[in-house]
């Protein structure tokens, strides 16, 4: 992706690829950090669990997956998951997605609690 507006590559908007970047993150794990919430593209191998504890600090995540067939499980309920599905886990709860057959790249956006409880009037 090209940037063309006049405010040139380092304007207000920030640009996340799903396939690059150092390597170093777990599980090939590329994170945009917003004000509000996260974005993530997770690059699963085949057989790799990839776990987001629950808690008081868990906010809502929103997930789709791009490639492969990956299975979620949270709160107490596992589903399998094909390119182009995708589901809503709410706040509180943590997940675990494990990549089955030749892995899988998964998409997710993670609200921040603290963004939910500011929103709320409620202090974290």
């Amino acid at each position: 992706m090209t940037r063309t507006d006049a405010n040139g590559p380092n304007g207000p908007c920030s640009i996340l690829r799903a396939d690059e970047g150092s390597g170093h993150e777990p599980s090939r794990t590329r994170r945009l950090r917003g004000d509000q919430f996260d974005i993530e593209f997770v690059r699963i191998r085949a057989g790799e669990t990839v776990e987001r504890a629950g808690g008081s600090a868990a906010g809502e995540e929103v997930a789709a997956v791009l490639e492969g067939t990956l299975r979620v499980s949270s709160a107490g309920e596992s589903y399998r998951l094909s390119p182009g599905e995708g589901l809503i886990i709410p706040p509180g709860e943590g997940s675990s997605w494990h990549a089955l057959d030749g892995g899988g790249l998964l998409y997710r956006v993670i609200v921040r609690v603290r963004s939910m409880a500011a929103e709320a009037g409620v202090d974290p």
